[in-house]
């Protein structure tokens, strides 16, 4: 409290789970319904009218039981809507990546292993968990309006679409005639773009570590990319394909949860 201010920070879906399972957790998939309702419990509690109270920070975010260890598909995960996806410093490899979160971004996207983070915390959770999560900070919205439908409905339908921009590294598969050396370019051309690709080549030539002429097989490869690419068929892994599944379930039956408030 400060003056005639209360500031309130809770994760709802811990507090819908003790509600309804006595335990203070948040592994457990949570509809945007109940989050309304566990918000309007909580400012019962707190003897907040609705009107009077503002969000600066919240979470939308959905958790998926899959076929395998969360951390494998993690590993497959390359960007979203172009930003890197960078596996998080203060974590084991694989076990959870972010977009960059400098002060400069309001909007954060987030994967990680559910099943490792309740490990690490000593809680019991169920094997291949994985969890996503969009990030809103530095934000100032009227609770009255978040809360609502046609709110919701917006919120929901920009997670569904920006999560299912998420890239994983595919199966690249050559036609027939394309050589070994063509396949490995490829693959790489496929994975982080023609400017990133021309960037790291450029400066290994400018470095001494190529040969002129290997420069130029490869900056000749690159520079005809959008005909080249025809050449090679991208296949989905099966990682890609159940994860897309998994979060049009998701989307389909109400599961992208809000899962943290400040009021």
């Amino acid at each position: 409290v400060r003056g005639n201010q209360l500031k309130c920070r809770c994760s709802i879906c811990k507090l819908w789970s003790k509600e309804h399972t006595g335990k203070l957790e948040n592994s457990r998939p949570m509809t945007m319904a109940n989050a309304v309702r566990t918000i309007n419990t909580l400012l019962l509690r707190l003897m907040v009218k609705p009107e009077n109270a503002w969000v600066t920070y919240y979470e939308i975010g959905l958790t998926m039981k899959m076929s395998r260890p969360a951390d494998e598909y993690i590993n497959e995960v390359l960007d979203i809507k172009e930003r890197t996806m960078w596996n998080d410093a203060n974590y084991p490899v694989n076990q959870q990546k972010t977009t960059e979160k400098s002060k400069y971004f309001r909007k954060i996207m987030k994967i990680y292993n559910k099943t490792h983070e309740a490990e690490e915390k000593r809680r019991v959770v169920e094997k291949n968990v994985l969890r996503i999560e969009t990030i809103y900070r530095h934000q100032k919205v009227a609770l009255v309006e978040l809360m609502s439908s046609m709110y919701l409905r917006k919120m929901a339908r920009i997670f569904w679409e920006d999560w299912t921009q998420l890239r994983f590294r595919r199966n690249i598969r050559p036609k027939e005639g394309v050589r070994l050396g063509q396949i490995e370019r490829a693959k790489e051309l496929f994975e982080i773009g023609k400017e990133a690709y021309l960037q790291k080549y450029r400066k290994e030539y400018a470095d001494g570590l190529l040969t002129k002429k290997r420069w130029e097989t490869i900056r000749t490869f690159a520079k005809h990319w959008e005909t080249n690419k025809e050449m090679f068929v991208e296949e989905q892994t099966e990682y890609e394909k159940e994860y897309l599944d998994k979060i049009l379930r998701g989307y389909q039956i109400g599961i992208v949860t809000l899962c943290r408030k400040n009021k």
